[in-house]
C-alpha cells in the first residue's frame, strides 16, 4: 500500500511539472530560401521567461527539419539550433544540420515571428550554401511570447 502511495505522488509531482513546462513550446513553421526552397517543421523552447528584470529577449533552443525536393524526391535535413533576442526585437541565431551550418540574424515580433538573414555555410557540397532567408510563425501558449512593455 505504501508503494502504491508513494508511485501516486510522485505521478501527481511528474504531471504538474510536465504541465509548468508545456507553456515553454512552441511549434516552428517556416519558409526558407537558400538556392533550393524549403519549408521547415519544428519545435522551440524557451529558456527565460517575461518574469523578472530580462534586459533583452528570450533565449530559446530548437529542433526541426528542413522539407525540400532533391532530384525529385521528398527530402527532410534535420537541423538544431539556438536563438537569442536582444531588446526585444533584433534575433540572432546559430543553427547546424548535417547539410550546413548557419549563422543569422533578423527581426523578432514579440516572439511570435522572425525574418531572418544570413549565410549558409555548407557540408560536403550540398544544395545549402550562399546567402539566404526565412519567415518563420511561432504557434505555443501566452507565457512563451513576449509581454508587451510600453512604458
Amino acid at each position: 500500500m505504501r508503494r502504491i502511495i508513494i508511485l501516486l505522488l510522485l505521478a501527481l509531482l511528474l504531471n504538474s511539472f510536465a504541465s509548468a513546462q508545456i507553456n515553454k513550446f512552441a511549434a516552428n513553421i517556416g519558409y526558407q530560401y537558400m538556392h533550393k526552397n524549403s519549408g521547415y517543421l519544428g519545435a522551440e523552447y524557451r529558456l527565460n521567461d517575461n518574469k523578472g528584470k530580462n534586459p533583452h529577449g528570450p533565449l530559446t533552443v530548437g529542433v526541426g527539419s528542413y522539407l525540400y525536393s532533391n532530384n525529385n524526391k521528398f527530402s527532410l535535413a534535420p537541423e538544431v539550433h539556438i536563438n537569442q533576442t536582444w531588446m526585444h526585437f533584433l534575433n540572432t541565431e546559430l543553427s547546424a544540420s548535417k547539410q550546413n551550418f548557419k549563422p543569422s540574424i533578423g527581426l523578432s515580433f514579440f516572439n511570435l515571428t522572425r525574418l531572418q538573414f544570413g549565410y549558409s555555410i555548407p557540408f560536403n557540397d550540398s544544395g545549402f550554401k550562399g546567402f539566404y532567408f526565412g519567415f518563420h510563425i511561432l504557434i505555443g501558449r501566452a507565457p512563451f511570447y513576449d509581454e508587451v512593455r510600453i512604458f
